[in-house]
């Protein structure tokens, strides 16, 4: 077993009532703060054996900081410090931006299948900053094609309603009797008031 890098003390407290897991990825924070882009961690084997907790707690740390995008691991190599803590951030402010747009599109109601709905997703894999950038986009872009297509069914609903009041104004001005409303277009999610009898 190699020794663990300098000032990184993987021990947990067993009697402390946060769990060890959690334990252990505090002081790991700890340690990756003042560690330089691109060090090296130990093995998940050495992480567990020193700090006396299962490989799989100690595994699951590993993939809960990879996940908040301050370690990076590399088959074969290893695991290592990030080279940019901003890049944390920054998929942080996408990953909120992203739950803000899913939320509208959930909102809003569709009739029969959407055509804007997304492929199935794929396995659940560590986003960059880019991919979480397309995929921000990508939803303003649905959203965006939403919008477009409600406002040109209220514009021709508009019209059809104008239509029928030009044709009702046009019949009692001749004397006749007033005629049936005529159907119109049904749009999920949207109101329409009618105005007039």
């Amino acid at each position: 077993m190699s020794p663990l890098p300098e000032g990184l003390h993987a021990s947990v407290d067993r009697t402390s009532d946060l769990p060890l897991g959690a334990q252990l990825a505090r002081s790991l924070r700890d340690w990756i703060g003042r560690a330089a882009p691109g060090t090296r961690l130990p093995s998940v084997r050495e992480l567990a054996a020193a700090a006396g907790v299962n490989v799989n707690t100690a595994r699951a740390v590993y993939q809960r900081l990879e996940n908040e995008g301050i370690l990076r691991s590399e088959q074969g190599r290893g695991t290592f410090v990030s080279g940019s803590r901003g890049d944390a951030a920054q998929r942080a402010e996408l990953r909120r931006q992203i739950a803000v747009l899913e939320g509208e599109l959930a909102r809003r109601p569709l009739g029969g299948s959407d055509p804007f709905a997304p492929a199935p997703r794929q396995p659940a894999k560590l986003m960059t900053a880019d991919d979480l950038h397309q995929v921000r986009d990508d939803l303003l872009a649905r959203l965006k094609s939403l919008d477009e297509a409600r406002s040109e069914v209220l514009e021709r609903l508009a019209e059809l309603e104008a239509e029928d009041r030009l044709a009702e104004l046009e019949e009692s001005a001749a004397g006749g009797a007033p005629r049936a409303r005529r159907s119109t277009l049904s749009v999920p999610g949207a109101s329409v008031r009618w105005v007039g009898a």
